[in-house]
């Protein structure tokens, strides 16, 4: 096996971060610090060291953004570009902290640091690949952990070029056939000299990712190894990445076989999990997670801003921690689909207090906070009906589960025990459609929060196999995840387009806020329709009255729903040619 020894400045550089300030740092042009020779001691240990620095880049706190509503990596991209500005998760955190980025302003707006931020985190994952895989020979015969390790390498490369062409890419149907340009393809070893880099079309870089994936799967086969930690990528996430890849492209065949083939060993968890896990803790069909140590970035933690129980939703109270459409929530049959539990909406409470989700007074139009208190005769503060049924809600949300070691009571306030209050009073607001899914851990509300798991992949193999004609096999995916949801399931009866449809209502559902709603409207050529909360109308939905933006996000909008390249590339690196946004340098902020 003939390949170079790797030097202490690579896994130096691997070491210390992927994401720069300004200007072109985030091509990872030079290493910035060193480490020991005596952790360097032979190939094997040094790109070891160098993959594990580009997977602890996916979740870890990141000073240069970390004042940007708290970059951590992954989980704040899904939370972000898959949720935030999409259609199934109602994000008042976002609506006022960052408003033009619910409403879409940045995607126009190349000097943006919502634009910037993913295009510095994926170029900055490939430079590191990049690195990791130039210091091998081309005759490189590599076997066992070497083998292993470059493995993850291509796999991340791929996952990254990915991650570019969702946010910054066409959707496959405006992509003139792959023709249309959407970023620079940099595959070598960073060079200061060699900056200059034109955009590539969608077809180069989606053949780039296929080929790494290819090579990646090959090399995981010959390795015989297997991964330590959920964290790291294995042949199973090689699989994923390759299935979400065929996503881009109406790839169907190609979806179907490696989703198919992702999830084998793993096994869709119980409704009884679903519930109880809090998605803080790995379960039985995590095949890809950020963390198996759940203090690790404390405060930049994903648990801390989303999650029910979670630091930042209690102690600042006035954030809230996500809610569902009320539209999306009513496709349910939430009489006897465990999902529906996770959420706080008028089927919870008794009839005459179903009313007071659609009465000013006691949801609040403007954040659409459920959490009131009023004043009795005697002047003490007491919870309106609708409140006292939240207060209910949540102690037997905490009793589902099981009240364990280090779980904070959800939505509740420090000082307040058990007890959660209205905003004005200095607590905690929980909006109509308050979610119970997520939960942390310990007081940072620390999670695994998972990349990929088992029922992603199995409904990305039932939406391919209504394309491809095999509708078989997309009710037996159906049935397979249904049957541990709904109580009572007993099949699917639809076919052709119903089917279809189906098909993409349970993967709204099923991967509610876990980062795919965006996309998903993307890729499936539909509108995001936002439907606006109206006092006294039970079927208007449950976006604040004072919208974020329009209501409905059209096809055309920002050209296709693309972010535009940001200025920190093609400032320094004038070959680029744009991916067809008309900047808008001075959004509002």
């Amino acid at each position: 096996m003939k390949i170079n020894i790797i030097s202490k400045g690579i896994s130096a550089l691997l070491l210390t971060g992927c994401l720069a300030s300004c200007s072109s740092d985030y091509l990872e042009l030079a290493p910035k610090s060193e480490i020991s020779n005596n952790d360097v001691t032979t190939t094997v240990t040094a790109i070891r060291l160098a993959t594990f620095g580009v997977f602890k880049c996916q979740y870890m706190q990141y000073g240069t953004f970390y004042g940007f509503r708290w970059f951590n990596g992954e989980p704040w991209l899904s939370a972000v570009y898959g949720d935030a500005i999409g259609g199934d998760y109602v994000n008042y955190f976002w609506q006022k902290s960052s408003p033009t980025v619910v409403d879409w302003q940045v995607m126009n707006a190349p000097t943006y640091t919502a634009d910037f931020i993913p295009w510095s985190y994926c170029y900055g994952l490939i430079s590191q690949c990049n690195t990791i895989l130039s210091s091998l020979e081309q005759d490189a015969e590599p076997t066992g952990e070497m083998a292993f390790r470059i493995a993850q390498a291509y796999t991340m490369r791929a996952h990254a070029y990915s991650r570019l062409l969702q946010i910054y890419g066409p959707r496959w149907s405006d992509s003139k056939d792959g023709a249309e340009l959407v970023a620079p393809m940099r595959t070598s070893k960073p060079n200061p000299d060699d900056i200059l880099k034109e955009s590539n079309s969608m077809n180069d870089i989606l053949k780039l990712i296929y080929e790494d994936l290819d090579n990646a799967l090959a090399l995981f086969d010959k390795s015989g190894m297997d991964r330590e930690y959920y964290w790291e990528a294995d042949k199973s996430v090689a699989c994923g990445v390759y299935a979400r890849a065929a996503l881009l492209k109406d790839d169907w065949a190609t979806a179907q076989k490696m989703a198919h083939d992702a999830r084998q060993g793993y096994n869709i968890m119980s409704a009884n999990d679903y519930v109880t896990s809090g998605f803080a803790e790995n379960t039985s069909e995590t095949m890809w997670s950020v963390s198996e140590d759940y203090s690790g970035i404390y405060y930049a933690s994903y648990g801390a801003t989303y999650a029910c129980n979670g630091a930042y939703p209690t102690l600042w109270g006035s954030i809230g921690a996500g809610a569902i459409d009320y539209d999306l929530y009513k496709k349910m049959d939430a009489a006897n689909d465990v999902r529906a539990s996770l959420f706080f909406t008028p089927d919870k409470v008794p009839d005459d207090v179903k009313p007071l989700f659609f009465t000013n007074g006691y949801c609040a139009a403007a954040s659409m906070n459920i959490n009131v208190l009023m004043r009795a005769a005697d002047q003490s503060i007491v919870g309106t009906p609708l409140q006292q049924e939240l207060q209910k809600f949540c102690e037997q949300k905490y009793k589902d589960c099981g009240q364990k070691h280090g779980w904070a009571f959800p939505y509740a306030v420090g000082g307040e025990g058990t007890q959660i209050a209205d905003p004005s009073q200095g607590a905690t607001l929980v909006p109509f459609g308050a979610q119970f899914k997520f939960w942390g851990i310990d007081g940072y509300s620390s999670c695994a929060y998972n990349m990929m798991r088992a029922s992603e992949m199995l409904l990305i193999e039932a939406e391919a196999a209504c394309h491809n004609s095999q509708e078989s096999v997309a009710k037996s995916c159906l049935d397979e995840l249904n049957a541990k949801r709904i109580t009572g399931w007993s099949g699917s009866s639809n076919s052709g387009d119903a089917l279809l449809e189906e098909v993409k209502t349970a993967r709204r559902v099923e991967l509610w806020g876990e980062g795919f709603s965006f996309f998903d409207f993307k890729r499936w050529n539909q509108p995001i329709v936002r439907k606006a909360w109206v006092n006294g109308d039970a079927n208007s939905g449950n976006w604040p009255s004072v919208m974020v933006g329009e209501g409905t996000f059209p096809l055309t909008k920002n050209n296709g729903w693309r972010f535009t390249i940001p200025q920190n590339e093609y400032q320094y690196n004038p070959a680029v040619k744009g991916n067809n946004q008309t900047p808008d340098p001075n959004p509002q902020d």
